[in-house]
């Protein structure tokens, strides 16, 4: 399973490469999450196991980043989408790389016609008010998306609507930060000055955006993080990777 994995991280490496790229230019915020940033703080770049590759973005940047995208990305990456992909599951974004194949586990024996390309997952966050009717709402909102929307069961004609009432939830000015109804797993629960100003560290040699306190923010997830799992409690999302044309790592190494 592990076989092409170095490989795919270089993939992924060039999706973030070009990701950052189009932020930097429209400033447009964002900072690495999940095992990536776990990553970025325990191995100053992928975790020797890790299998995708993670962003995350304020809803306002979010937005304007899919406007944008498909105009400002290179031939070889493919903006996925519900509205780009008809067939694709998610209510999030991934890019995907063009040249190459990644069956995750749930996938295996199933006919799928949405692009399976090498990805990184871009998720969505929404700033909503601190008080606990909002909250509850929004709590209640979210499992409500959850089941109509997921791997194994995908009912658009419920799960949009769910989806713009919890958009509609999110302000600007508000200070309490939560995924969006396109993300509703490993729920983050931070104020704003726990993420802003955003700071820059070291993942795979290059310097990327990750929250201020990256600390709070990785022990809500797992707590404590520093420590290596074990060899059995190491999980992987793919079945199968195909690295059709493998990364100029010359050119990775820029």
């Amino acid at each position: 399973m592990t076989e092409n994995l170095r490989e795919a991280q270089m993939v992924m490496l060039e999706l973030l490469f070009e990701f950052d790229r189009i932020c930097t230019k429209h400033k447009l915020s964002y900072w690495l999450d999940f095992g990536t940033l776990l990553g970025a703080v325990r191995h100053k770049g992928f975790i020797p196991w890790d299998d995708d590759l993670d962003v995350a973005m304020p809803r306002e940047d979010y937005e304007k980043f899919l406007k944008i995208a498909t105009d400002e990305l290179k031939d070889d990456v493919f903006l996925q989408t519900k509205q780009s992909d008809k067939t694709f599951f998610a209510h999030f974004t991934k890019l995907r790389d063009r040249k190459s194949t990644y069956i995750e586990i749930f996938e295996e024996g199933n006919i799928t016609k949405y692009h399976q390309g090498i990805y990184m997952d871009i998720f969505p966050v929404n700033y909503i008010s601190n008080r606990k009717p909002i909250k509850y709402s929004y709590t209640l909102l979210k499992y409500l998306t959850k089941f109509f929307s997921n791997r194994y069961i995908a009912i658009d004609f419920f799960a949009i609507p769910l989806i713009k009432l919890m958009i509609k939830f999110h302000n600007k000015n508000n200070n309490f930060v939560v995924r969006g109804g396109e993300m509703m797993t490993n729920e983050l629960k931070l104020n704003k000055n726990e993420i802003f100003p955003l700071k820059k560290i070291e993942f795979e040699g290059h310097f990327f955006n990750v929250p201020k306190n990256y600390d709070t923010y990785l022990k809500q997830f797992y707590g404590n993080y520093m420590d290596i799992p074990s060899v059995s409690k190491r999980t992987y999302h793919h079945i199968y990777i195909s690295v059709d044309e493998l990364c100029d790592k010359e050119k990775v190494n820029r």
